[in-house]
């Protein structure tokens, strides 16, 4: 479940504002000052926590990756069935994409033209990782006979990726606010209504 900002240490805050401006404002809004005035702190408060702005990208990103990463080993450990291990990487996934603002599925887009090589490589080793454990627990689905056989285990991996992906966009054009997925456990309905056999 997404933690209160009260109960949040100052570094842990501006890494929630920073994520919030970066989806509600874009990357040229996600200023030391920006993120000051929203927390009625100063600019040099931010650089007590942070060397840089790229750290505060960074450390949004690295708490995307290890909380998803590790959410696809919960999942595989906990889950009795394939539908099971699936729920809970999904919901573990929505609750980290609602944590995060959606900031993760922006960048990726953002800086996936950019030519920052460390970026990059954290964003690309990330989907391939991930990408790399939906396809098993796809793939264990299908030899179980829960999962269409049909379905290739990796492009079902990226479609998991691509729909949170495609309701962070759908969220920031719209311009809502709120929670970015306001009904899991419909979408993840939506979603295995595709995959699993009837």
């Amino acid at each position: 479940m997404v933690e209160s900002m009260e109960n949040l240490s100052t570094k842990e805050k501006i890494t929630r504002i920073g994520a919030e401006i970066i989806v509600k404002e874009g990357l040229r809004k996600f200023t030391a000052k920006n993120i000051a005035d929203k927390l009625g702190i100063t600019d040099a408060a931010i650089f007590k926590h942070f060397k840089s702005m790229d750290e505060i990208i960074m450390d949004i990103i690295d708490k995307y990756v290890s909380r998803c990463s590790q959410s696809a080993i919960e999942a595989v450990e906990k889950g009795t069935t394939v539908k099971e291990k699936l729920e809970l990487l999904l919901k573990a996934h929505i609750d980290v994409l609602e944590e995060t603002r959606g900031a993760v599925p922006v960048l990726c887009f953002e800086l996936s033209r950019s030519e920052d090589v460390a970026f990059k490589e954290k964003l690309n080793n990330f989907v391939e990782n991930y990408k790399s454990k939906i396809s098993q627990i796809i793939r264990e689905g299908q030899a179980e006979g829960s999962i269409k056989e049909d379905l290739d285990p990796e492009d079902v991996a990226m479609f998991f990726i691509g729909s949170i992906q495609a309701k962070v966009f759908a969220y920031v054009i719209s311009g809502k606010e709120g929670r970015i997925i306001e009904h899991p456990d419909q979408f993840i309905s939506i979603i295995f209504n595709g995959i699993m056999k009837q």
